[in-house]
């Protein structure tokens, strides 16, 4: 059988340590043959020289996945895309155990478990997702691939670092929704996912190292820097789907929820008092402007493939 034609994509900004570390570990990968797309910044670009022609290089200046991960789909020529982050570090057997279950036709998305800094404790396993924005455990019984089926308002839901979708999926449905700068969007995916009735397959095998690095919104102990997005993200999320849900209700518990991480972060030095204050306001601010925020509608991506250029010739 002739393996499946996949383009990882790597988005990257503002880390260019970071996405060559990265690479270097995808590049041990044990797929016998995928390509790689990275929608990056000037600084992002100069440090993939080394690289030369191995790689699809598309630029992004605007600070906005979901934005960047549409270029990266439209840039990408395999029949699955494959989402990765770049202060991640694939295993070795990662792609291959991500993207095994496409040989499945109706299988259109694929997500794998993400292990935290450490490399011991998991970040990220099986959850669904709700329209609510939150998202549940789902206790599987072995490590084997398990392939289930969404619904309206539940989702299965695939972390941004570890996830893959049919192209032809993908551009059908818009890609991600640009109206999630950061946070929620690949949530938004699967809840549309779901609402087509679609499958998903959960890969414990396909595992990704996820650092955490250092952004302009959280440094890299995980102590926020800015939670704009994060409500503007949520305001945006309950407007796409939570149109029977009390909206006001489920903002409120999730600045309680917030307000209680920063306490804890400041019980332990690592925040002023004074900055609780500051980030729950900007909290607000975000929630008061994802409410307004314009919510464009999703049309299919229509830009045809590139030939495809596997990272490594076969």
């Amino acid at each position: 059988m002739t393996p499946i034609r996949v383009s990882v994509v790597i988005v990257s900004r503002d880390r260019p340590g970071a996405l060559r570390l990265c690479l270097t570990a995808l590049a041990q990968s044990r797929h016998p043959g995928f390509e790689v797309v990275v929608i990056t910044d000037a600084e992002g670009e100069a440090a993939l020289a080394p690289w030369g022609d191995r790689i699809r290089i598309r630029r992004c200046e605007e600070a906005n996945i979901g934005i960047a991960r549409n270029i990266g789909i439209e840039a990408a020529a395999g029949e699955v895309v494959v989402f990765l982050d770049d202060d991640a570090l694939p295993e070795p057997g990662w792609l291959a155990a991500l993207t095994a279950p496409f040989a499945d036709e109706t299988v259109a998305a694929a997500g794998g478990f993400v292990r935290g800094p450490g490399h011991l404790g998991w970040q990220w396993r099986a959850r669904a997702a709700f329209a609510d924005g939150s998202c549940r455990e789902l206790a599987l019984e072995d490590d084997a691939p398990v392939v289930l089926r969404g619904r309206l308002g539940r989702g299965i839901k695939t972390e941004g670092t570890n996830m893959a979708v049919r192209r032809g999926v993908l551009t059908a449905m818009g890609g991600f929704d640009p109206a999630y700068r950061f946070y929620l969007d690949e949530t938004d995916l699967n809840l549309r996912l779901a609402a087509q009735g679609a499958c998903t397959a959960i890969v414990p095998q396909a595992q990704v190292h996820h650092g955490y690095l250092a952004s302009p919104r959280r440094r890299h102990d995980r102590v926020p820097r800015d939670l704009a997005e994060i409500g503007a993200s949520l305001a945006v999320f309950l407007r796409r789907h939570g149109a029977r849900l009390d909206g006001n209700a489920r903002i409120e518990a999730e600045r309680a929820a917030q307000r209680r991480r920063l306490l804890h972060h400041m019980d332990w030095g690592r925040i002023a008092p004074g900055d609780v204050g500051r980030l729950m306001a900007g909290f607000d601010a975000g929630v008061s402007e994802g409410r307004l925020r314009p919510l464009p509608r999703l049309t299919p991506l229509d830009e045809p493939p590139p030939a495809f250029a596997p990272l490594h010739e076969t």
